[in-house]
Parts: C-alpha cells; structure tokens; sequence
C-alpha cells in the first residue's frame, strides 16, 4: 500500500512557486491535487522517474484527496471496479501521479512559459475547464455530496 505520493524532480521550481507566490494553493499537496485534475480534464499522463522528496500519504488523508484519488483511477482504468481492491492501492496512487505531472506539464507550458502572471493564468485555466463542465467540476460537484 501507497505511503507517499511522488513529486516529478522536474516540476519542483512551478510547485514551489505555486505555494509560495500564489494565495491559491496553500500547500503542495494542494497543488499537485489541482495538477492531477487538470491533467485527467486534458488527458496528460505523464510518467516519470526522477522525484523529489515525496509527500506522506498521511497528508492526502481527508475525504476530498483521497476520492480525487480514486475517482483518477477509476476514469483511468477504463471504469474498471477492480482498480478500487486495496491491492491495487499503490496503481491508484501512480496514476494520480502521472495525471499530476501532466498537468503540471500543462500549467508550466500554458501560464509559465507563456508569460502569464502565476494566478491569472491559473484562475484561466480554472474557467476554461469550467467553461467545459470537466472533471474538475464533477470532482468538486463530489465533495458537496
């Protein structure tokens, strides 16, 4: 079973400035959930094997993190049931790292490297996937049930 949750090493410089330079995402771990949404909206999955310095599992512990987490899985895993089995844990935890590393990807290459001031860019990206009634909002949708 999953006890932590991996950074993509290339991505440390955004996640920094997304806790640091935003009044968004007063964590990381808030961040990377952002990311991991954005990127299954936009279907980037990306792997990677160098990481930074992993965050505890313990800190994903809340209702709303951990149903983020399987509800990537599942729409990952072509609505397999299965995928939700305690064994399967650490291929849940995997893929919410893969859609995050896409859409840190995705935030680098449409706010940072096109100019954009941090959270103006990110408030965009917020309405465009809005604006598409994606999975962010079905996620969110969730979180009030």
């Amino acid at each position: 079973m999953a006890d932590r949750v991996r950074r993509p090493k290339q991505y440390d410089e955004l996640l920094r400035l997304l806790k640091e330079q935003t009044n968004i995402f007063p964590t990381l771990k808030d961040a990377i959930v952002f990311a991991a949404c954005l990127g299954l909206s936009r279907d980037k999955r990306v792997s990677f094997d160098k990481t930074s310095e992993p965050i505890n599992m313990q800190t994903f512990g809340d209702e709303f993190d951990q149903m983020t987490i399987d509800v990537i899985g599942i729409s990952a895993s072509d609505d397999d049931p299965m995928i939700m089995a305690t064994e399967r844990s650490d291929e849940r935890v995997r893929i919410f790292e893969e859609y995050a590393c896409g859409g840190l990807e995705i935030i680098n290459h449409e706010v940072v490297q096109g100019g954009a001031n941090l959270e103006d860019g990110l408030i965009r990206l917020v309405l465009e996937e809005q604006k598409d009634d994606s999975i962010l909002s079905e996620i969110t949708d969730l979180s009030e049930v």
